[in-house]
């Protein structure tokens, strides 16, 4: 009768070492395809970025000419050591910046998030519909146009 309840008891434990492992295995084909999944995922995303980039790139880069020497007001950029002609067609500092390639952190373009805060150094803008409170000193660069000669600190 001994044998009989030790090898009821072998079998209870074989029996539960085969289902660890048939779990084990079921656990390890869900990561293994987990992680296919991901990798496929991962270069779609790589070509579709690739073929951005190469449309880019394909794309003829245009001059944006801002005004003739002589006419139009200096717009200053200190950090960028460019000196730009802001001109009234142009329309706000953030557009003139943007087409002189001088970096400018850009969020809204409203004058709702303050991201385009800049200090100015010497000068004063005008506010075009900015819709937040900016200390003085300090302008939007979204929604402001310049008054006469400005250095800012960009």
């Amino acid at each position: 009768m001994e044998w009989i309840i030790q090898g009821i008891g072998v079998a209870i434990v074989v029996a539960g070492l085969f289902r660890i492992a048939c779990l084990f295995v079921g656990v390890w084909r869900r990561i293994r395809d987990g992680k296919q999944q991901r990798r496929f995922a991962r270069e779609a995303f790589c070509r579709r970025v690739r073929a951005a980039k190469s449309r880019h790139l394909d794309r003829k880069r245009t001059e944006l000419a801002v005004t003739p020497a002589g006419s139009g007001i200096e717009v200053v950029f200190v950090r960028s050591g460019k000196t730009c002609l802001w001109d009234p067609s142009i329309g706000s500092l953030l557009e003139l910046a943007k087409r002189n390639n001088v970096n400018v952190p850009v969020g809204c373009r409203a004058g709702k998030c303050g991201r385009c805060s800049t200090a100015i150094k010497s000068g004063s803008v005008a506010s075009v519909a900015s819709r937040r409170n900016v200390p003085s000193g300090w302008c939007l660069l979204c929604s402001s146009v310049p008054t006469g000669t400005l250095i800012l600190d960009v």
